[in-house]
């Protein structure tokens, strides 16, 4: 893939609302830059939760939290730092197995994010907080420069209708990954279960 930047994707996003001029920063003063600057993160974001992207999915092996306990789950552990959404606990039985239950909910002193589950020595895989544009994928540039079309669409435009068109073009390439997902890429998550599986 060419070489990608926050300045290039932010210029895609200037090009799909019809903005007439692009930047070269996202620090230089304009109502261009200090709206892509403003809303950048938010969308890649936003974007980055949508979906179950695999160049954004980590798993690591979740701490335990011992001094805060539940009735209803055995163990807590700390919700990983960099996780912008969870996707699900390996089950130790293999990969067709059941999905592992887990439920994501504050400390009793409402301070700190914790998972909760009946799983020893959990291994929770999840979409990280990735900021390097050198690991995106087309198609998530795809998604993310319109999502921040749509974000500085009425900012910069004042037409409503712009916005509109540039959310429909974010789900509809939402739609796509998930549809290249299935036709392409074998999914090892675990089937769903009956259980609550996390809420953000």
């Amino acid at each position: 893939m060419p070489s990608i930047s926050k300045v290039k994707i932010s210029n895609m996003a200037l090009s799909h609302i019809g903005a007439r001029s692009t930047i070269e920063s996202m620090d230089e003063d304009s109502s261009e830059a200090n709206s892509c600057n403003l809303w950048y993160d938010w969308a890649r974001v936003q974007a980055l939760e949508a979906h179950n992207w695999d160049f954004a999915r980590k798993r690591v092996g979740l701490g335990l939290i011992g001094t805060d306990p539940t009735v209803n789950w055995q163990y807590r552990y700390g919700y990983p730092s960099d996780c912008i959404s969870t996707r699900h606990i390996e089950n130790p039985a293999g990969w067709t197995a059941d999905a592992i239950p887990f439920e994501v909910e504050l400390n009793s002193a409402g301070t700190l994010k914790t998972i909760l589950t009946d799983e020893e020595n959990a291994e929770m895989v999840y979409t990280m907080d990735l900021q390097n544009t050198a690991l995106f994928t087309t198609l998530f540039v795809d998604a993310i420069s319109w999502r921040l079309a749509a974000a500085i669409a009425f900012s910069l435009t004042g037409d409503g209708s712009i916005e509109e068109k540039a959310l429909n073009k974010f789900y509809l390439t939402l739609s796509s990954a998930a549809a290249r997902n299935a036709g392409g890429t074998l999914d090892r998550a675990p089937r769903d279960s009956e259980f609550i599986r996390g809420r953000e």
